[in-house]
Order: structure tokens, then sequence, then C-alpha cells
């Protein structure tokens, strides 16, 4: 059975007793599963953002244009924004990273190597995707629902119910 297909049924039924709290954390796991689809193209992008920013050091300090011992805090810097994305890799984090990524590249002295306004314009970009693909599943949802309200025979008969609109 498909999650789409599990939370039409769930959400057409009202639980037994001893299945509420089986339900209410459900619908949790299930609104978790949808940020993270909501957010899917964003991580992407900053996952893209980090990638340049690092294969961009990478190559710097390979050409010794960059020396470790002079990057220290900056080295420590970017241990920490990494830390961070991996812990709280949310929307609201996302925009966060971002700035934090432009204080990097300045500390390390190579903005004229990555471009943070392409960045910021490509998370834009996916943001909006992610919006649109969100509002599509929400639509999906409420159509699977009233068609399985359709079929349980919730729906009134009359040509003025409006309970499966």
């Amino acid at each position: 059975m498909s999650l789409d297909v599990a939370l039409d049924v769930i959400l057409g039924l009202t639980p037994v007793p001893g299945l509420s709290a089986a339900f209410t954390v459900f619908k949790f796991v299930v609104s978790c599963v949808e940020q993270i689809e909501a957010n899917k193209l964003q991580l992407g992008a900053l996952a893209n953002a980090i990638g340049q920013l690092l294969a961009t050091l990478h190559t710097e300090f390979q050409s010794s244009r960059l020396i470790v011992s002079s990057c220290v805090q900056p080295l420590t810097d970017l241990g920490i924004l990494l830390d961070d994305v991996h812990r709280e890799s949310n929307v609201v984090s996302i925009e966060a990273f971002y700035h934090r990524i432009g204080v990097m590249v300045n500390s390390f002295q190579i903005s004229a190597l990555l471009n943070i306004q392409h960045m910021l314009i490509h998370n834009e970009s996916a943001r909006r995707e992610d919006v649109d693909a969100l509002n599509a599943r929400f639509s999906a949802l409420e159509r699977n629902q009233i068609e399985l309200r359709r079929a349980l025979g919730l729906c009134s008969s009359s040509p003025f119910a409006y309970d499966c609109l």
C-alpha cells in the first residue's frame, strides 16, 4: 500500500480509543515525509552550493593559493557550518546557510571564484518548484480523499450535498 493510499485510509477513519495515539504518530510521520519532499530541491541546491565551495577550496589549497595554517579559523567555521547543515536541514535554516556560505567565501577570500548570487537565485527557483510540487501533492491527496469517501458511500447522493466537493 502506498503512502498516499495509507494516508487517505487513515484520514477517513475515526480511530478507536486504543489506536488514537498511533494515528497521531502516523500523521506526524506523514507530515515529516511531506516536509522532506517539500524541501527536496532546496536541499539539493544547498548541497550543490556547498559542493562548489568545497571543490573551489580544494583547488585553492592544492595549488597553494591558500595555506591551511593561515586559514585555521575559516576551516573551523566551515566545519561548524557543515555540522549545522547536517543537523538542521529545514527551509528556515536554508536561507541562513546561504548567508553563512557567503561569509565563508569572504573569509577564504575566494569570492571571485564563486557566484553566491547565482546560488541564491537557484535556491529561490528550487523553493518555487518545491512549493508547486507540494501544492500538487495536496491537490492529489484531496482528490484521493474525495474518491475514497465516495467509494465508501460516505457522500450524500443529494445533488445539493457539498460533503464530497
